[in-house]
């Protein structure tokens, strides 16, 4: 669990250093190159790759959490599953029904 989390970490911060770059070359008083532009596109595009890393991780996750509660459901607490059928949270038991 704590290697996929570091995981997670370094992609993060791998798309964030690269998200970095890309507005420091946009915000360049010099212009793009085509250079510079080429450069940004790959840039982007390995931004795109650690997104879809991200969304899969994160849906492998989601099935995985399913998949255990699935097999192994928590029971209701014992206070529910105990309740009287009339009982009303708010009811002093006061008023007229």
């Amino acid at each position: 669990m704590q290697s996929e989390t570091e995981d997670l970490m370094a992609v993060r911060r791998e798309m964030m250093d690269l998200l970095r770059q890309q507005v420091e070359a946009l915000n360049s008083r010099f212009g793009l190159s085509d250079e510079k532009l080429r450069e940004c596109y790959e840039r982007q595009a390995r931004v795109q790759e650690l997104r879809e890393k991200l969304q899969d991780d994160k849906d492998h996750g989601r099935e995985c959490a399913q998949e255990g509660y699935a097999e192994n459901p928590r029971p209701f607490p014992v206070d529910v599953v105990n309740c009287p059928h009339d009982y009303a949270p708010n009811d002093s038991g006061d008023s007229q029904r």
